[in-house]
């Protein structure tokens, strides 16, 4: 039986967070550092829209853009360890899916129609 693309991206998810949780230290968690580096490598139209101005002239070298990563992971790390778990990261995918910006150039779905899903330009 074929995976649904939902099933697929739950699969991506969880292979991801375990991909770069292995980078360094404790393989089932992630550091500030290890989660930097996911979002930057997984989520680079977010992150763009940090630095092209979506959210004013900030980025994530520049202490608005740093500090928007860091309380995400503070506000994720419930157990104040200063690692992520899978269940603290889902947390994290579900702010990121609150706060992605609606005008970023990246391509993005909307329902068309039919119950046919269709990507466009924003």
């Amino acid at each position: 039986m074929t995976h649904t693309p939902v099933e697929e991206s739950l699969f991506q998810i969880i292979y991801c967070y375990h991909e770069y949780a292995a980078r360094e230290g404790d393989v089932e968690t992630l550091s500030l550092e290890e989660l930097k580096a996911l979002l930057m490598d997984n989520v680079p139209c977010f992150m763009e829209s940090l630095v092209c101005g979506v959210w004013g002239s900030v980025g994530p070298a520049t202490s608005e853009g740093a500090c928007y990563i860091s309380e995400l992971f503070r506000t994720a790390d419930k157990n104040q360890d200063n690692q992520i778990r899978f269940d603290e990261f889902l947390l994290v995918r579900g702010r990121l899916l609150r706060d992605y910006p609606a005008g970023t150039a990246c391509t993005r779905w909307r329902r068309a129609g039919s119950l046919r899903l269709q990507t466009f330009e924003c």
